[in-house]
């Protein structure tokens, strides 16, 4: 599919990113023990999503660093490799020196050597000279190099180790929002007293995503139309656990899919279109909102981290974001919809 290259203006995105603002604002009801817990929930799965982002930041950069650090140590070898072989060279010069017999010029001339001879040995002298001098300075200018290659890699070391060290403090921030979600899913948990308040909740969050649905589905369209049906790629690779159409619970249904994964593992865009949501969403986690064009949406819920926000565009199997669980999952995955004017199709006859 090819993608219009008319986008949605900053007053567009701001006037969407207000609609949505009130339309959150109206689901979260302070009033009410859930509503408060949804809250916090949605408040620690954010810092976790910031935290992980952070870390693959940081891992990225450590990874250059090593790769700088190998090219340097790499070097490094280069140079005392051709360093030895200088000295080897200097030492053999030095030993035929030697082995002349250390004349000097006085005693070349005293031993009435032949005229022609002298000249040769006197010649000789000079360039031996010469040759040990630039090998000299040769050898100098490297073990110069030596020194300043070694003080770059000393700080390219100490700055690796200040990367590492903000990483385990980072992954430690993480375990700990993480233990955090864990209490908070726990009081969720109790609030969920019977079947009829857990189906009460569910409708209310389908409800509310059909509202959201709704209120995106004013964004202005691209002018094209997704292609290939059938021969998209999955966003992630994993085991599928819920199909479109399975039951749900009291007579809903899974209106998408949900498909395991391990935590981080990269989620891709299955087709070409713009980012119009990008943020947590009650129940859905921390939740992306594809559309790609004449009514057509991808929605890509429980992620961990989000690599996109509101207005940005994406070409198919780009990278969007990293498996989670968030907005209250217990399993880490990620829950993938399809749809027609706001209304869920089956992925299965979208995805090769």
């Amino acid at each position: 599919m090819v993608v219009s290259t008319s986008t949605m203006s900053n007053e567009q995105i701001r006037e969407l990113e207000l609609r949505i603002k009130q339309l959150k604002a109206q689901m979260y009801n302070a009033r009410s023990q859930y509503g408060r817990l949804q809250q916090k929930l949605k408040q620690k799965e954010e810092q976790i999503g910031d935290i992980a982002n952070r870390i693959h930041t940081l891992q990225n950069a450590l990874t250059n660093k090593q790769r700088t650090l190998y090219k340097l140590k790499k070097q490094e070898n280069q140079i005392q490799r051709k360093l030895q072989a200088k000295r080897k060279v200097l030492a053999k010069q030095i030993t035929a020196a030697y082995v002349m017999g250390r004349q000097d010029y006085l005693k070349l001339w005293l031993n009435q050597e032949d005229v022609f001879t002298v000249g040769r040995m006197l010649t000789y002298y000079e360039y031996l000279n010469r040759t040990k001098s630039n090998q000299i300075q040769t050898i100098k200018i490297s073990l110069e190099n030596l020194i300043t290659l070694k003080d770059t890699i000393k700080l390219k070391k100490a700055d690796i180790n200040n990367v590492i060290n903000t990483q385990i403090k980072k992954k430690q921030a993480l375990i700990f929002n993480y233990q955090q979600r864990k209490k908070i899913l726990a009081q969720l948990a109790n609030t969920l007293e019977n079947q009829s308040t857990e189906l009460k909740r569910l409708q209310e969050n389908k409800r509310h995503l059909e509202t959201l649905l709704s209120t995106l589905d004013t964004v202005p369209k691209t002018d094209n139309l997704p292609g290939l049906k059938g021969k998209f790629a999955p966003p992630v690779k994993g085991r599928i656990l819920k199909r479109f159409g399975d039951k749900l619970v009291a007579g809903l249904k899974w209106q998408g899919m949900l498909i395991a994964a391990p935590l981080g593992n990269k989620i891709r865009v299955i087709a070409p279109g713009q980012v119009i949501f990008a943020q947590w969403f009650r129940n859905f986690g921390l939740l992306i909102i594809i559309d790609h064009g004449q009514s057509y949406m991808s929605l890509y819920a429980h992620n961990q981290s989000l690599y996109v926000k509101m207005g940005d565009w994406v070409q198919a199997n780009d990278i969007i974001a990293t498996v989670g669980n968030s907005g209250g999952n217990k399993i880490s995955g990620l829950y993938f919809e399809i749809r027609y004017q706001a209304k869920p199709q089956a992925p299965r006859n979208w995805l090769h």
